[in-house]
């Protein structure tokens, strides 16, 4: 099996990049290093993974001229090296990729997430998304999305986004790692976290409606404290809105984290909370950033609206490892929040089902997993087509 898999991006620490790298890890593992050959239309910068990520052509920042040499190097590579699969992590990707699978006479294999999906597809992508062989959906919402759209002929194949478990795991976060990034400790304060890109573009993550939901548990529970990570430019307009509130001495923002600390900043927190909202040019799949938290034992608030809701599973018994709420019911969320707070049995309960929940679906082996049982599927296919065209 050879895999060329294409991806705008697995250097920065966006959603589609960290699925990207759990997928070429996946495909490496089933089919060898020398038999996925990786690209990358964004390069490396100063704001992505401190790790180094092996691919064979990255380009800089995306423009016109990476584009063109990004189509030249791929359309070489499906010419000379003929893969099977031609993967792509994007549906920009979809004219290059039906035109690759012809030269090499392969299969072509889609990723969709959510927000590209509902926000104003062009005829042409439309087109050549129904051309794909296959989809991968990260999520069931997207993938009913792409039915009921009529997208594809094809319902999507779903693979969760997936953590890894060993390195996001329950335990004590570091003092140093508090005292870094300002955080209280949560074994004297009730700790509310969010984590994501703090930019105008991404305002579906309503960091401002947290903000105005904490403000309701703050009068109540002086002791709570809020901490919103990331960066991104509408960080100023958030801390005006902390300020208006005045909350400024129960707010923290952190900044960017540093890929180290991570799993250290989810420990902080007594819960994480990010309720997005949808429509054209908002929404999620979902979102990488609860089932991280999760993994760390830390109970999760999330939209009803998107893909989000999917990482609130039904467990035994009638406490489960988060809640589902509307995005746009403040009320609701600052008493969840409130009775959270309240309870710490309640948070320990939760927690124990946060842990649970991110092991039996969300664990990077049941995601490789997936990806060998679908790329065997493809394998089956081409061998059933070869076969009746030698009966013919």
């Amino acid at each position: 099996m050879r895999v060329l898999f294409l991806t705008t991006g697995c250097f920065d620490k966006g959603g589609i990049s960290r699925y990207s790298r759990y997928q070429i890890a996946a495909l490496r593992e089933l089919y060898g290093l020398a038999n996925v050959r990786v690209m990358s239309l964004l390069g490396p910068d100063g704001n992505g993974f401190e790790t180094p990520f092996e691919v064979e052509w990255y380009g800089g920042t995306g423009g016109l001229a990476d584009k063109l040499r990004f189509s030249a190097r791929a359309a070489h590579i499906a010419a000379t090296w003929r893969p099977d699969v031609v993967h792509i992590a994007h549906v920009n990707f979809t004219p290059l990729a039906r035109q690759l699978g012809r030269i090499a006479g392969g299969r072509t294999l889609l990723n969709v997430y959510g927000l590209e999906i509902w926000s104003g597809l062009s005829a042409r992508r439309r087109a050549n998304m129904r051309a794909m062989d296959r989809i991968v959906a990260d999520c069931h919402f997207t993938a009913r999305y792409v039915s009921e759209a009529n997208l594809h002929g094809r319902a999507p194949d779903v693979i969760w986004d997936c953590i890894d478990l060993d390195r996001f795991a329950p335990g004590p976060c570091s003092p140093s790692v508090l005292a870094k990034y300002g955080i209280a400790d949560k074994a004297n304060a009730f700790v509310v976290l969010s984590l994501g890109r703090l930019s105008k573009s991404a305002a579906h993550k309503g960091f401002d409606r947290l903000i105005e939901a904490f403000a309701v548990v703050a009068a109540s529970e002086p002791g709570a404290r809020l901490v919103i990570a990331g960066r991104g430019d509408d960080r100023p307009r958030l801390e005006a809105l902390v300020a208006a509130r005045g909350l400024i001495p129960a707010v923290t923002f952190t900044g960017p984290v540093d890929e180290q600390d991570l799993a250290d900043v989810y420990r902080s927190a007594s819960v994480f909370s990010l309720v997005s909202d949808r429509g054209p040019g908002r929404g999620e799949g979902i979102p990488l950033t609860p089932l991280e938290a999760m993994g760390c034992g830390v109970p999760v608030v999330v939209g009803n609206q998107d893909g989000s809701q999917e990482a609130v599973i039904a467990m035994d018994g009638d406490v489960a490892n988060g809640f589902v709420i509307d995005p746009f019911d403040l009320a609701s969320h600052a008493g969840l929040l409130l009775r959270m707070a309240k309870s710490a049995p309640l948070r320990a309960q939760m927690a124990e089902c946060a842990r649970q929940a991110a092991a039996d679906h969300f664990g990077y082996r049941r995601f490789a997993g997936q990806h060998g049982v679908l790329y065997a599927d493809l394998l089956a296919a081409d061998r059933n087509q070869a076969a009746m065209l030698r009966a013919s």
